[in-house]
């Protein structure tokens, strides 16, 4: 998927390749030299970290920082099965919520949430959130969507419905808007001559866009509020955090990240 800023047109897929085996070769994508736990939280590295600017987000002056903000994440893998920015986000969701989720749930999630966009897609009127004041026709979304695919818009919603069409930024946009959460997509920092040798145990991300980032969580302001803790990685996070990743032979892969604190 080529992320790109402009978040209203980012219509391409997400798609999986199977990981190989560990090797320094740099040949291989740095992910494909990543180390997975049978629960398929990565252990190398055991962490990744984001710098957030903080905004003091007024009318009159949306660009002044007032301070940054470290963002520590785990990272866990999903299935690599076609439907992997589905399933991250599913698997963030209910990380979310304090449960965990075995991959036969993440798939049936999956497979429901298709039907939930492809519903809203199919929407003869009303408009989507993007990001800041930007907002999206569902019609012009979904034409924008079909006409990159090559194909009429009844065509993409039944290529969505029936698994056949990998997610994108317009699915992103529809996710975020019917959770009502923003989704930020992230992606690798990555040094090959310094990591050549050696995967790192801590690496770097950086946010390459931010889906439906009005949306707020309704506890932030709630003194004391018992929910929002860090008893958990990913737990009781009210934002939702995605990384896609080079998974080799052009191929782009999403995994959940899992932030150590809540991040509002």
């Amino acid at each position: 998927m080529q992320l790109k800023h402009d978040l209203v047109i980012v219509v391409g897929a997400i798609c999986i390749c199977t990981l190989l085996p560990q090797t320094r070769s740099l040949s291989y994508t740095p992910f494909q030299r990543f180390t997975f736990a049978p629960n398929n939280v990565c252990i190398k590295p055991l962490t990744f970290h984001a710098t957030k600017v903080l905004l003091n987000a007024t009318d009159d002056d949306v660009t002044a920082a007032d301070a940054v903000q470290e963002l520590e994440f785990t990272m866990r893998n999903v299935p690599g099965e076609g439907d992997c920015m589905f399933l991250a986000v599913a698997l963030a969701t209910s990380a979310s919520m304090g449960l965990g989720a075995n991959d036969a749930l993440l798939r049936a999630v999956a497979d429901e949430t298709r039907g939930v966009v492809a519903q809203v897609l199919s929407a003869k009127e009303g408009n989507l959130h993007v990001e800041g004041k930007r907002i999206v026709r569902v019609a012009d979304l979904l034409s924008s969507a079909a006409r990159k695919e090559g194909v009429e818009c009844g065509e993409y919603l039944e290529l969505l419905r029936d698994g056949t069409l990998q997610g994108g930024g317009p699915e992103l946009t529809v996710l975020s808007n019917v959770l009502r959460r923003p989704i930020s997509v992230y992606e690798l920092v990555w040094d090959d001559a310094k990591y050549q040798d050696e995967v790192p145990d801590a690496c770097r991300v950086q946010c390459a866009g931010s889906f439906g980032d009005i949306f707020k969580d309704p506890l932030a302001e709630l003194p004391n509020a018992a929910v929002i803790s860090g008893l958990q990685q990913g737990a009781y996070s009210w934002h939702i955090h995605v990384l896609v990743v080079d998974s080799g032979g052009g191929e782009k892969h999403a995994v959940a990240l899992l932030p150590k604190d809540c991040y509002l």
